[in-house]
């Protein structure tokens, strides 16, 4: 039987914490500079999904007028690793969490303002929770999805994940 060190009540003030605009471009600007400089957004954050958003614009675009891929990834990878965050910062444990791989399909020009969509929270969380059953590390992949305006799909993206729980002594 796995005893969750997830507190319910500090996980949801963490999800709170990251969808408040001003909190979260706060955090931003001192432990992400360049998420604050190119706009990126939480959106919607919850224990099935999370999306960010990325402001179309100066602050995105490369000189073909489009949305820079680095920028997309960092939209990606953020709606990817919002979860995991807020769970580890919820726990008394101690979580080691990093991206260990990465995958890119560039399917239409990003233009405007971009969504990015990751449904796979529980998939990380079982992740987190199997590494606190076992004490090893564990990876997963966690995929998102770049939408425009319109809804089409823009970008694909895998990011493969590496979480470790210890008891932070």
């Amino acid at each position: 039987m796995i005893i969750l060190l997830i507190n319910h009540n500090k996980l949801i003030s963490e999800y709170n914490n990251l969808t408040n605009t001003f909190r979260f471009r706060f955090f931003t600007l001192f432990s992400m500079p360049t998420a604050w400089l190119a706009g990126l957004r939480v959106v919607r954050l919850d224990d099935n999904i999370c999306i960010t958003s990325i402001p179309g614009g100066w602050r995105s675009q490369n000189p073909f007028k489009t949305m820079y891929w680095a920028v997309q990834g960092m939209g990606a990878e953020l709606s990817t690793g919002a979860a995991p965050f807020t769970t580890s910062k919820s726990m008394s444990n101690k979580v080691r969490m990093f991206v260990v791989g990465t995958e890119a399909k560039f399917i239409k020009r990003a233009k405007g303002k971009i969504l990015f969509t990751c449904n796979d929270n529980s998939i990380a969380r079982n992740a987190i929770e199997e590494s606190m059953a076992t004490g090893k590390s564990v990876e997963c992949e966690l995929k998102s999805v770049g939408t425009d305006k319109t809804g089409h799909v823009v970008s694909e993206w895998i990011f493969k994940w590496n979480f470790l729980v210890s008891d932070g002594k």
